[in-house]
Formats: structure tokens, sequence, C-alpha cells
């Protein structure tokens, strides 16, 4: 059986508030988190793999907490949490923020806390053959590249770079490409990239990283976009998997470069998407900017994908509840 992100080993940073009162700095967390990182106990964080009893009671209590009414079970509150998801079409940025008073956001984010949707997550050992970072908008690949890029500063290595990508239009309230040509010191890109795979390519021309990173054989998987229902949906995580599937990749170890709070729902969608691969997760810590929907999202995308592991859990029939694409 799967066991659903974060794993057993995997080390997390307790305690959301302090991150959430000082204005939020990357690199301040990159020093400190990978100084600190080995040192961090992961004793408050669920692991739905081992203790379904426990996610089954915290689920409970942040359904509760947002006076949503639910039964008792796991299977039925998963089925509940996905009120939460995005319409179709709806991109995370696009999300209302939601009108609760302070103190029941703090009690909510400590139960996100608990989940696994805030803190960072470190890499288990230093070598693999894949980096798969995932697609985003701009800044976030961003982030995810500089990440990686610490990493492999503070020793872990990579035979190859993949970029699970594809061919999303970049949005300008989302993507700020001019923002981020701006702060390079290189040659700005003459057009500007149109599609997420084409940011891709520019960021890995033009974020600093060491000669030997620099120099590794990199992929940019860039996945098309589907007509369904009268719309274009872009590719979500699932469909560049599939699409970097038909390359025939050799099976090996693998680690996902994303950001909280979506890596353990996208690590969950690598590891059922490639089996026969030891998959590992490096996730940046949530942006203290992030709205509560957007965690609710996010949780809401990972129990649907998790949901088909619960012992007992009745799958849903594909024809009746698929998931629109772009949503998962």
């Amino acid at each position: 059986m799967l066991v659903p992100a974060p794993s057993s080993g995997t080390k997390t940073m307790p305690g959301w508030k302090s991150r959430f009162h000082y204005r939020f700095n990357y690199q301040r967390f990159l020093v400190g988190t990978l100084m600190y990182l080995s040192m961090l106990s992961q004793a408050d964080t669920v692991d739905p793999g081992q203790h379904y009893k426990m996610l089954t009671l915290t689920l409970d209590e942040l359904l509760t907490e947002l006076c949503i009414s639910h039964a008792p079970t796991l299977e039925s509150m998963i089925d509940t949490t996905q009120v939460w998801r995005r319409k179709p079409g709806q991109e995370r940025w696009e999300l209302p923020g939601l009108d609760i008073s302070t103190d029941k956001r703090d009690k909510v984010l400590d139960l996100l806390e608990k989940l696994g949707l805030i803190s960072p997550i470190g890499p288990l050992t230093r070598q693999y053959d894949y980096a798969l970072l995932l697609g985003a908008t701009a800044p976030g690949m961003k982030r995810r590249l500089d990440l990686l890029t610490e990493w492999w500063r503070q020793g872990v290595r990579f035979k190859r770079l993949i970029f699970l990508v594809g061919q999303r239009p970049l949005t300008p309230g989302a993507d700020y490409l001019d923002i981020l040509t701006k702060k390079s010191d290189q040659k700005t890109p003459d057009p500007l990239p149109f599609t997420e795979t084409e940011a891709a390519i520019m960021l890995h021309q033009l974020v600093p990283m060491p000669e030997a990173m620099k120099a590794l054989p990199v992929e940019f998987i860039d996945t098309p976009r589907n007509w369904r229902s009268g719309f274009w949906h872009r590719p979500n995580t699932r469909d560049t998997l599939k699409h970097w599937v038909k390359s025939g990749p050799l099976p090996g170890t693998a680690l996902v470069i994303s950001e909280q709070p979506h890596g353990i729902y996208q690590k969950e969608v690598v590891r059922q998407e490639l089996p026969g691969f030891d998959i590992d997760l490096a996730a940046g810590p949530a942006d203290p900017a992030t709205n509560l929907p957007i965690y609710l999202d996010a949780l809401a995308l990972w129990l649907y994908n998790l949901k088909p592991f619960i012992p007992g859990a009745e799958q849903p029939a594909p024809s009746k509840t698929m998931i629109p694409p772009g949503r998962h």
C-alpha cells in the first residue's frame, strides 16, 4: 500500500506562529532550516499512513472548528472536505479569503500544522537519480529552484533535473515575469516567456546555481493543455507525470521539489504515477501570506488522492466523481 506523505523519518519544523510574526525572508529560512532541520522533531505531525485514527481525530477537530456538519468516519470526512475544492477553471490565487476571527484562524493553522501542510520538509538522503521540480507560477518555480540550489550547496546530489511543467499561459498578476527579470544580473530574454514551460527554461538560465549543478542534464516536460467541456484546462501534476512517463524514464530515486501547502499532495500523486520509483520530498515552508482557502483546497486535494488507499474506503465511480482536469 502506498503511504502518504509526510513519510516516517520526514523532518518538519514545529510551530508556525514564530514564522508568521515576522516578515517572511526566504534566504533566512533556507539558512535556518539547513542548519537545524536534522535536529527537529516530527512528534506533532500526523503520519496518516500509520495513524488513520489520528488523521480522523484531527479532521474532526478541523471541521468542527469551521462549523461544518460531518459524519464521524474518515471516509465521510474526506468527502465533506471536498467542499473546499476550487471550482473548475479557478486557480489558487483566485480564491477569496475566509472571514473568521483571529483566534479561530490560529486554531485552524495549528491543526493544519499538525496535518503537515505548513512547515518545511527536507530530503532524507543525499543521493538521488532525479530531482523533479514541479511547475507553478514563475515566482513559485524560482523559489523551488532556489531551494534545490541551496540543498545542492549543502551536499544533496542528483543526476538529472526534470521540470514537470506545461503549456499554461502565464498570468501577469501571478507570474510577475517583469519583476523576476529585473532582479537578474543576466540579459533579460526578449521576448518574455508566454507559457509555464518557457518560464522554467528562462529561470534555469537566469537563477544562479553552482556550475556542476548547471551542467547536469535537464529536461522540460512540456505537457499540453486539455480541451474539455468547452474550456482549455492547464496540465496538472498528474498530467505532467503521465507525459514524462511516455518518454520511458528508468525507475530510480527521485526527490520531489515543491512548497507547502502543496508538498504532501504532490508527493502522493508522484508515488501513484511512478511505481517502482523511490520517492522523497523537499518542500519549502508555506508563505505567511497564504490564505486559509488555499490551505483547505490543498488539504482536500491531498485527501481525495489519498482516499483510495485508506483501508475500507470505497472508491467513487470515476464517471460520477472524477475531479475536473487542472484540479488534481
